[in-house]
C-alpha cells in the first residue's frame, strides 16, 4: 500500500478524484509543514485551474490517500512526474499521528500563480 498526500484536484470532491476513487483503500486528513501553496489559474497550457506546492514557509492542508502500489504510475502520468511535478516523500501530520507519504511538488515557473497563504485549495 502507498500513501499519497494530495492537496488539489485529487482530493475528494475535486475533478480528478474519480481517477483514484475505485482504488482507494482509505483517506486521512492532514497537513504538511515547510511548504507553500499556489493557485495556477486556467490559461495558456492549462485547461483548468489546479494548485502547486513548493518548498517554502507555511502549511499545506490536504488528504493522505491510501492506494495500492499500482496506482502510482497512474498518478505519475497525471502529474507529469519529472516534468511538471516531482514525486517526493513528505511527513504528514494527522490526527492519527505523523505519516510518511508521497507528494507531488511543482517544478515549473510560478509566474501568474496566486499565493494561498492559508494553505488550502481551492481558494
Amino acid at each position: 500500500m502507498e500513501r499519497v498526500f494530495v492537496y488539489g484536484t485529487l482530493k475528494r470532491g475535486e475533478r480528478n478524484h474519480a481517477r483514484v476513487a475505485g482504488k482507494l483503500l482509505g483517506v486521512v486528513p492532514g497537513y504538511v509543514e515547510g511548504f507553500s501553496l499556489y493557485h495556477l489559474p486556467k490559461g495558456a497550457g492549462r485547461p483548468y485551474a489546479y494548485p502547486a506546492m513548493v518548498p517554502g514557509e507555511g502549511r499545506v492542508y490536504g488528504e493522505v490517500l491510501l492506494l495500492p502500489a499500482e496506482a502510482l504510475p497512474l498518478l505519475d502520468a497525471l502529474e507529469e512526474e519529472g516534468e511538471e511535478y516531482r514525486r517526493v516523500r513528505v511527513l504528514v501530520q494527522t490526527a492519527e499521528g505523523p505519516l510518511e507519504a508521497w507528494a507531488y511538488l511543482y517544478l515549473q515557473d510560478l509566474k501568474g500563480a496566486l499565493p494561498l497563504p492559508e494553505g488550502v485549495w481551492p481558494p
